[in-house]
């Protein structure tokens, strides 16, 4: 009697099976057929619509940068497709046109299915028999007006999920595709440097990460007091004209910090941090001010133009030129802080015609934006050669390293990232400043 009823059971519930796609085709209204040849064409109107001007957001990996296309979708199935990229013309500005068209394949798949010389060089095999491993052919996730939702196709199918997006583009923004470019050319230069190392990122709960390699768009990350051996973790971005995007959201900050984070998108910001969009919280800033002063690649300039000093550094740094003149028969040629990470000691650096020197100081610092030094001239590291000669030979030069220990000095900077140039103001007088540049 069981066996029976497991044969009636399975019998009824093969009918139900057999009549389930018309109920749903009731439910819905179209079959699941219709609906897919419907969003085909949905996205293909959707892609030519405005001028059919997109920004990709292209990863072909997760070992290298992401990189920015400009696609240009018309009605006659045609693309232009635009980049400035190492590997594409040398690196200059470059612009190809190709074939295009949304297929039904898991679902609506955009395809570029005829080459492109701007595009599939990172999707075709080069001398290394695999290349860059990337795709010329995407799964549509989903779209609104302005935005596109994409995901590799044949990545996916490797069991590589690499997500991407494409943002519409206006002809009022950028009249031309090399117009954009040249901009983000501008942006890249401005948003880092690579000679400044510890970038920080900062959760809505203060947690802090060291971020370094930044300007390769291969970041690394590891939470302050530890190190990039023991809690690094890596992660490869792309850098557009508003911010940067993250191949993959930054889970490993929810793990350590037990708190729910969504961090992928950061968007620039006036002074030129970095915000999350997706928290409106997480931050990306430069170091501290104070801490650049112990970034060894670094020497602080000091700023001669009009404008870049003010009160005693400017009165003593005009008298060194003229005593130099009139002491050695040459021309002062410039002034220099830097960290000299072999004596773990400060160094007034200068040249005097062929004349180098240092005098060193100690430094402390106070805070994150404020320094103080002191020197003491019968120390055993106070001068090099040159140096002790124009200590000794100069009252102007004596006058410049007893301005720098007289008091303590704020350090300010308008960009948050680079720093660059930073002032450096007497806490005593604010009358007495110096434009830092390095």
């Amino acid at each position: 009697m069981k066996k029976l009823f497991n044969i009636s059971a399975l019998i009824l519930m093969l009918s139900l099976v057999a009549c389930a796609p018309s109920e749903v085709d009731d439910i819905f209204g179209e079959s699941p057929a219709e609906r897919l040849d419907n969003a085909v064409k949905n996205y293909t109107e959707l892609l030519k619509a405005d001028g059919g001007r997109w920004l990709m957001e292209y990863f072909a990996n997760g070992d290298e940068e992401g990189y920015n296309f400009i696609m240009t979708f018309h009605n006659d199935g045609s693309v232009d497709i635009s980049t400035q990229n190492a590997y594409v013309n040398d690196g200059a500005f470059y612009s190809d046109r190709s074939l295009w068209e949304v297929v039904s394949d898991y679902g609506p798949v955009l395809s570029f299915n005829t080459y492109n010389r701007a595009f599939h060089v990172f999707s075709s095999p080069q001398s290394d028999g695999s290349g860059h491993e990337g795709d010329y052919e995407f799964m549509i996730l989903g779209a609104d007006e302005n935005t596109m939702h994409l995901r590799g196709k044949k990545s996916r199918d490797k069991g590589v999920v690499i997500d991407m997006v494409m943002r519409r583009l206006s002809s009022t923004d950028y009249p031309t595709d090399e117009d954009y470019f040249n901009e983000l050319t501008t942006v890249r230069k401005n948003a880092f440097s690579d000679r400044i190392n510890n970038y920080v990122l900062t959760t809505g709960s203060g947690k802090r990460y060291i971020c370094n390699d930044v300007t390769t768009m291969l970041w690394s990350f590891y939470p302050e007091g530890g190190s990039l051996l023991d809690n690094g973790e890596y992660m490869n971005a792309i850098i557009t004209n508003k911010g940067i995007r993250f191949m993959e959201p930054l889970n490993f900050l929810t793990e350590y910090n037990e708190e729910d984070i969504a961090a992928q998108d950061f968007e620039f910001q006036e002074d030129g941090s970095l915000l999350c969009t997706e928290d409106g919280v997480t931050k990306i800033t430069g170091p501290a001010l104070a801490d650049l002063f112990h970034q060894t690649q670094l020497g602080w300039m000091f700023g001669t133009a009009e404008g870049e000093m003010g009160g005693q550094f400017l009165s003593i740094y005009n008298a060194i030129v003229t005593e130099a003149k009139a002491k050695y028969k040459t021309t002062f040629n410039w002034l220099q802080l830097g960290y000299d990470p072999a004596k773990a000691l400060y160094r007034l650096y200068f040249k005097n015609g062929k004349y180098n020197g240092s005098i060193y100081m100690t430094h402390e610092i106070v805070d994150g934006n404020t320094l103080k030094f002191s020197f003491d001239p019968s120390a055993e590291n106070a001068f090099d050669n040159n140096g002790k000669s124009h200590y000794n030979n100069l009252e102007s030069m004596r006058a410049m390293v007893a301005l720098l220990c007289s008091t303590e000095f704020t350090l300010t900077a308008s960009h948050a990232m680079v720093a660059n140039p930073m002032t450096m103001t007497s806490k005593s007088n604010s009358g007495d400043f110096v434009v830092l540049k390095f």
